[in-house]
């Protein structure tokens, strides 16, 4: 039985599992997990409706309802995974050859090649353009635009694809007020939508762009929205 005199403080970010569910809404497979977070925020809402009466109009009663709970994770690295859930291609990723670049043409050598932070890119069936839009020459154009041999991965985010529900685990630690010494920590939702909202920021100067995901937690058949879970293992 928890001690009403106990206390804790929380300060290190969790680390943030996605799992599917499941038909019976059980957990199923793990989807993503995340380890990199600079954020993880819980916040509770809820709305009030009030009787109020007497000298002066003070609230007399109180009623809550429309409770709802937020989750906001801001991530310092992303993954192909986590791009996907986040903007809606579930687990759908493919393999892909290539990719079309453009370049100014002064950085392209006469056999296509480019050297773009050490790195040298051969642009096959170069296109050459002016300033203008119009067609040029290698010898007059502004601008070359070519295909690049490459290995790497494409996620494709449809118009009529958004993305999914899953069951979230996360897992963070809380220091004892008396003893100093950190315990585990965790919190579970059944059950959270991720919002289908959701921005990039590139930009030249400033902090290194963060991948913000935002879940809104919905209400399982048993109603336990979310928990919260504190435990210690048994050393011996």
């Amino acid at each position: 039985m928890a001690n009403i005199l106990e206390k804790y403080g929380i300060k290190e970010v969790a680390d943030v599992t996605f799992y599917e569910i499941e038909d019976d809404e059980s957990r199923g497979a793990p989807v993503l997990y995340l380890d990199t977070l600079k954020v993880s925020t819980i916040e509770q809402t809820a709305e009030e409706a009030e009787a109020r009466g007497g000298k002066g109009n003070p609230p007399l009663i109180i009623w809550d309802y429309g409770k709802e709970i937020n989750v906001t994770l801001e991530d310092a690295l992303f993954s192909a995974k986590s791009m996907s859930v986040m903007f809606g291609g579930g687990a759908k990723a493919k393999d892909i050859t290539s990719v079309v670049r453009t370049f100014p043409a002064s950085k392209v050598s006469a056999e296509g090649k480019v050297i773009e932070r050490g790195v040298e890119l051969t642009l096959t069936n170069p296109e050459y353009y002016k300033a203008d839009g119009t067609e040029g020459t290698a010898e007059d154009a502004d601008f070359v635009t070519g295909t690049v041999t490459v290995t790497g991965t494409q996620i494709e985010i449809s118009a009529d694809t958004f993305p999914g529900t899953y069951y979230i685990t996360g897992d963070t630690y809380a220091r004892s007020s008396v003893t100093g010494k950190d315990e585990f920590f965790q919190f579970i939702i059944p059950k959270a939508k991720v919002q289908s909202e959701n921005s990039i920021t590139l930009e030249a100067e400033g902090d290194p762009a963060v991948f913000n995901m935002s879940l809104r937690v919905l209400r399982p058949s048993d109603g336990v929205m979310m928990k919260l879970v504190q435990y210690e293992i048994p050393q011996g």
